[in-house]
Parts: structure tokens; C-alpha cells; sequence
């Protein structure tokens, strides 16, 4: 059952690559780039709910260091404009 289902897998991803819905890189490429400022990080928060698990980040890893008050700020601010844009869309 087990390399049935392997085969099916595999050839579905054949299939995708050959049509060109899937591409393909060197084993130990990624398109990740880790962000190391802390306005990049910010910045890559498109969603409240991503903006949430990024301020609260000490609530699993308490060994971060809290945020500095103008790092406070700077996240209630980028939350007031989220809010902003999300009631005039409605």
C-alpha cells in the first residue's frame, strides 16, 4: 500500500514538473532569506494574526528579551494601520 502510494506521488510530481506548475532546485537551495533587522521583520508581517505571533513571541520562547518601548510602539503602530486598512475595505 505504502509504495503504491509513492508511485501515485511520484508520478503526480512528474507530471507537475513536466507542465511546468512545479520547478525544481539544487538540494540545499531555498528562497527563505532570514531577516535581521527588526524593521524587516516587522515589515514582513502581512496579516494581524502573523503581527500577534510576532509581538508575542515571548509567550512560547521566554528567553527572548521583551520588546523596548520603541519596538512597543512600533508594533501597535503597524497594528493601527492593519485596523485602518481592514475598516475601509469594509
Amino acid at each position: 500500500m505504502y509504495q503504491e502510494r509513492e508511485t501515485k506521488i511520484r508520478a503526480w510530481i512528474s507530471h507537475k514538473i513536466k507542465s511546468r506548475r512545479a520547478i525544481v532546485h539544487p538540494a540545499g537551495t531555498h528562497k527563505v532569506s532570514p531577516k535581521s533587522t527588526f524593521q524587516q521583520r516587522l515589515d514582513s508581517c502581512n496579516t494581524i494574526e502573523e503581527l500577534e505571533g510576532f509581538a508575542n513571541r515571548r509567550k512560547y520562547f521566554t528567553a527572548l528579551p521583551r520588546w523596548t518601548e520603541n519596538e512597543r510602539a512600533a508594533i501597535i503602530h503597524k497594528k493601527t494601520e492593519m485596523q485602518n486598512v481592514r475598516r475601509k475595505r469594509k
